[in-house]
């Protein structure tokens, strides 16, 4: 009878450890649009340095990008994206936003090389710490995508 018991209180434990893994996520969007805002002002003071509109585009996009990551993660642990379709949608959305996210930041990475005039490999590059951690964030956001679509 006690043996009954221990299965329930784990999945009671687990899906309460799962809904404050939620309302982190989303807790964690109100820090997130601070910072957002911050580098949005960045970027405009940027323009009188030689910034171009291709700046708030990149801006734009690695701000929905984390936005979004967080925003359909903290639904999937509340368990609010009760629907198969919401859930392949959000998780196939998230998966195209950092693919996009992805490109962008190789193209970044290329114009960067480009402007410190460095001639190595790309393998060189990869190697400073500001290159790899973020394609490793951008990964990380490819791999919750597909834990998204994941039942």
């Amino acid at each position: 009878m006690d043996d009954e018991k221990l299965p329930t209180s784990s999945e009671d434990s687990k899906y309460t450890l799962e809904y404050v893994f939620g309302i982190f996520c989303l807790l964690l969007l109100l820090p997130t649009a601070i910072l957002a805002f911050g580098e949005y002002r960045n970027i405009i003071d940027y323009f009188e340095y030689g910034g171009d509109f291709n700046d708030i585009i990149s801006w734009i996009l690695y701000t929905a990008t984390i936005f979004s990551i967080l925003f359909i993660s903290g639904l999937k642990f509340t368990g609010n994206i009760k629907s198969n379709t919401v859930r392949v949608g959000s998780g196939i959305f998230i998966i195209l936003l950092s693919t996009v996210n992805l490109i962008s930041r190789i193209s970044d990475f290329d114009e960067e090389r480009k402007n410190l005039g460095f001639d190595d490999s790309w393998l060189e590059f990869l190697y400073w710490s500001s290159t790899h951690e973020t394609l490793e964030l951008v990964f990380l956001g490819i791999v919750i995508g597909f834990f998204i679509l994941k039942r």
